[in-house]
């Protein structure tokens, strides 16, 4: 059977223009379309209850609801565990405890046996430092992971990851708004899983297109790009593969928040594998060409072995006795 691959540079106008295409459309999404904020981040009362009579439905609780302004209702654990999550938001001059009288009010009009389980309110200044606090962290994962690979690499491969991964988020925030997910805790910790998933592909890209160049620093920076790809193709497929095996089970069984995430992962882990396989390398391929960023200079590789190690000692104590030796031999100036 013959291995797939891809002329990956010869075709960066098609990958980079798809790339590119995508950030529009995302950007737009989020524009325009804006988000679906959760409790987490917009302030008002979330309500666990559980509802025992037989035949209803989660359409069923909406209705009994249908006169409160902003009202989510979403099924928890099986739709028939008569458990729901009900998540208003509180008008100026509310209280909880007014706004959960009301709502168990016009629930126990309608319906025979209601169990409220639990009650939770987020204030306005709480949500407003967890949005910040969320943004905060995305943008410090970006800078540790810039400074990372700036360490470890050269500057072009730290500015090509992270662009790439700036490309992974944004995307990931359009299919967010599109498909009208609550932008939750659970949304972020699937945004940061994607950006430290997909760092993983690219370094793992980006340490075989330095090893090839170590080889022969003279190459065409084309072939190495090809090369860096092509040789990590499987591992990369495969790597992918086992993560939506695992998740693809969680976003057709669970609900709920659960359910959200691994549909991130899933959307996260495909635009993840794209963009380290094909806009990533890219990025590093037209940063290379730049005699600033040239990765393709001579780069010597040290060896940290016990026996090179050994050897330079001996080296340097050599050097030290002949220096000393001839200062030892030179002429004396007797006072």
């Amino acid at each position: 059977m013959k291995k797939l691959t891809f002329n990956v540079v010869r075709h960066k106008a098609i990958y980079l223009g798809i790339a590119l295409a995508l950030v529009v459309l995302s950007l737009s999404m989020v524009i325009f379309r804006g988000f679906n904020l959760g409790i987490d981040f917009e302030s008002g009362l979330s309500i666990s209850i559980r509802i025992d009579d037989s035949g209803v439905g989660i359409e069923d609780v909406r209705r009994s609801l249908s006169r409160l302004d902003g009202v989510r209702v979403q099924n928890v654990g099986s739709s028939d565990d008569g458990r729901y999550q009900i998540r208003v938001k509180l008008a100026e001059g509310q209280n909880q405890r007014d706004m959960e009288n009301r709502i168990n009010g016009m629930l126990g009009a309608r319906f025979n046996s209601v169990t409220q389980l639990e009650s939770s309110f987020i204030g306005a200044k709480f949500s407003s430092s967890l949005i910040t606090g969320s943004i905060k962290a995305v943008a410090i994962a970006l800078a540790l992971i810039l400074v990372y690979v700036w360490i470890r690499f050269r500057v072009a491969y730290a500015i090509s990851s992270i662009l790439a991964l700036i490309h992974d988020v944004i995307l990931m925030l359009g299919f967010i708004s599109i498909v009208g997910f609550e932008i939750s805790s659970t949304t972020i910790a699937a945004i940061l899983t994607i950006i430290g998933y997909s760092l993983n592909n690219t370094i793992v890209i980006f340490d075989r297109v330095r090893e090839k160049i170590r080889e022969d620093y003279r190459q065409e920076i084309s072939t190495v790009m090809d090369y860096g790809v092509n040789s990590s193709l499987t591992r990369t497929t495969y790597s992918s593969i086992t993560t939506l095996l695992a998740v693809i089970p969680l976003a057709i069984l669970s609900t709920g928040d659960v359910r959200s995430f691994a549909i991130c992962m899933i959307f996260g882990v495909i635009v993840g594998t794209y963009s380290s396989n094909f806009v990533a390398t890219n990025i590093l391929y037209l940063l290379g060409r730049i005699e600033t960023f040239d990765i393709m200079k001579k780069e010597e590789e040290e060896d940290l072995s016990d026996a090179a190690m050994a050897k330079r000692m001996l080296a340097e104590d050599e050097k030290g006795r002949r220096k000393k030796n001839k200062g030892e031999g030179g002429p004396k100036i007797l006072v």
